[in-house]
């Protein structure tokens, strides 16, 4: 069987399900998709077992789906297991091949950028801000945000995994005409970091990785208030 167990958000955020499942099974860590707020070794303490991280290739062909057949395997995923596309497909695969899978959920991004005090229900769909090179400078981003801007929806933007604070920054701005940003850093952990201002403020500030932006559309002044909070 395949077992998609979520990590949470911190060392401390796997279940007690997702431990005992764990336990039991020969494990893989998913790591690309996230720069990890903490060591895989906390993980393997907790657990009991040894991690093995595996690459984007080696998570998209179908041989963690072979192993599964033939044994208990586990495929740990930084938050919610099933927020990328790339563990859906993994799903449709055992569906296919008649092997049997199991998920265990836990908390993701989507539920800590809740406390920025942003109502969840106005926020629109989800993009991403990837990596630019000299020679590729895609900016399909900024028509989901634009989009979304138009029904006044907030837009949850994630950042490329490796992307310093600085050079996100700077590739948003040079993409979109934002004024105002929230930035959320290592949310679920004791590093934990939220700032809202101007982006010539934002430019000064000392943000760590993982992170991500928000671009809040029309506010309800329930959310300016608390916003308020964590105004640079």
């Amino acid at each position: 069987m395949l077992h998609l167990i979520g990590l949470g958000l911190n060392e401390k955020g796997i279940s007690l399900e997702g431990i005992e499942t764990a336990r039991k099974c020969e494990c893989y860590l998913e790591g690309y998709t996230v720069d990890f707020p903490y060591n895989i070794e906390e993980i393997e303490k907790i657990i009991d077992k040894k991690i093995q991280v595996l690459k984007r290739e080696e998570v998209e062909n179908e041989s963690i789906v072979d192993k599964a057949r033939q044994k208990d395997v586990a495929l740990l995923v930084y938050g919610s297991p099933l927020f990328a596309t790339t563990h859906v497909a993994l799903l449709q695969m055992c569906i296919e091949q008649k092997v049997k899978y199991k998920i265990v959920h836990s908390a993701s991004i989507f539920d800590a950028i809740a406390e920025t005090g942003l109502q969840m229900y106005k926020f629109g769909k989800t993009t991403s801000l990837p990596a630019w090179t000299e020679k590729h400078t895609p900016k399909s981003f900024t028509e989901i945000i634009k989009e979304n801007h138009s029904i006044k929806a907030h837009t949850l933007l994630l950042v490329d995994i490796g992307l310093e604070f600085k050079d996100a920054l700077n590739q948003l701005t040079e993409s979109v005409n934002v004024d105002k940003l929230v930035v959320c850093s290592n949310l679920g952990t004791d590093k934990a970091k939220i700032v809202y201002g101007n982006v010539d403020k934002l430019k000064k500030a000392k943000i760590e990785k993982p992170f991500c932006f928000i671009i809040p559309s029309e506010l309800h002044f329930l959310e300016q208030e608390f916003l308020g909070n964590f105004k640079l």
